[in-house]
């Protein structure tokens, strides 16, 4: 089967990166990482249409059934398909479920009525005569259309096995998850595969796209980076982009550290529009910029 919301590329022997394709229905990245006698998932993705796909995948790739769930952040597009695993164990921390828990749909039926009056908006929004205003609105109703679907049947599934520092896989592959605390968001995990030398980053890292950061702390989050460097990585499968090597975390790191630095100057000078100041060097033709300035606008707002 060939899937229809994300491509699967070998980075790896035995890792695939599962690579958003736009469809709306993952947004996110995954990762399968074929350990010999079990595989390992990472991530899973917007939406159930894309993580149903993302199961079926994992015995095609590696001929095995997935013997684990990492879960990398609280960020819906990263979990929201936790269900369709939800008979595996599923790796996150506490902080982590707490988050999830806290954002998740209280009522389904308030919540699919809502989801109705957002496409309602945006379907509005996509006969715009301005391009911009248009092509957001149809990328919107992309993403959450998926979600929309699965509304009605969706069940919170939540990470059981609670981890606070490292939890080291054995195998024929020896897999580590990894929390340092929080960056990108208050808690995060990454997976390592040693042999050779890949990790899988979750959103602590993003390859050719602005990031979101306004649930981030900056300082922390480049502390985390650079201990993913200190890995000497070959191969990294980030949370949004294509997987590439160690540069795109070395691109990463000086972005943040702008990020931290424009921040500061919002906050000392009241009178600047975030929406004015240019984009970190090298980040020109990176695509989201309306992350970026929201996320400078969410930062400075809590400082």
């Amino acid at each position: 089967m060939t899937p229809t919301h994300f491509a699967v590329e070998e980075v790896a022997p035995g890792v695939h990166a599962c690579l958003d394709a736009g469809t709306g229905a993952a947004v996110s990245n995954a990762a399968i990482i074929d350990c010999g006698d079990k595989a390992i998932v990472v991530d899973a993705f917007n939406s159930t249409a894309a993580s149903a796909e993302l199961r079926a995948a994992v015995p095609e790739l590696t001929g095995k059934n997935t013997f684990l769930l990492v879960n990398s952040h609280w960020h819906p597009d990263h979990y929201w398909g936790n269900q369709e695993f939800a008979d595996t164990p599923i790796v996150g921390t506490r902080r982590m479920m707490e988050l999830m828990v806290a954002a998740a749909p209280a009522d389904l039926g308030a919540w699919t009525a809502e989801l109705d009056a957002q496409l309602d908006a945006l379907r509005a929004q996509a006969e715009s005569d301005d391009e911009k205003t248009r092509s957001l609105a149809e990328r919107r109703m992309g993403m959450i259309g998926p979600v929309r679907e699965m509304a009605p049947g969706f069940r919170l599934t939540l990470p059981d096995i609670l981890i606070d520092g490292h939890l080291q896989i054995e195998g024929e592959r020896t897999v580590e998850i990894i929390t340092e605390g929080g960056g990108h968001t208050e808690s995060d995990v990454f997976a390592w595969v040693p042999d050779v030398r890949t990790v899988v980053t979750g959103d602590l890292v993003w390859n050719g796209v602005h990031p979101k950061t306004e649930h981030g702390d900056l300082a922390s989050w480049v502390r985390i980076d650079r201990l993913l460097l200190d890995l000497s990585p070959a191969h990294v499968i980030p949370g949004h982009g294509d997987a590439a090597g160690p540069e795109i975390i070395e691109a990463f790191v000086p972005y943040l550290e702008r990020v931290a630095e424009m921040v500061a100057e919002l906050v000392a000078d009241e009178t600047l529009d975030p929406g004015a100041m240019p984009v970190p060097e090298g980040s020109e033709e990176w695509s989201n910029r309306v992350l970026l300035r929201g996320g400078l606008s969410g930062l400075a707002g809590r400082t």
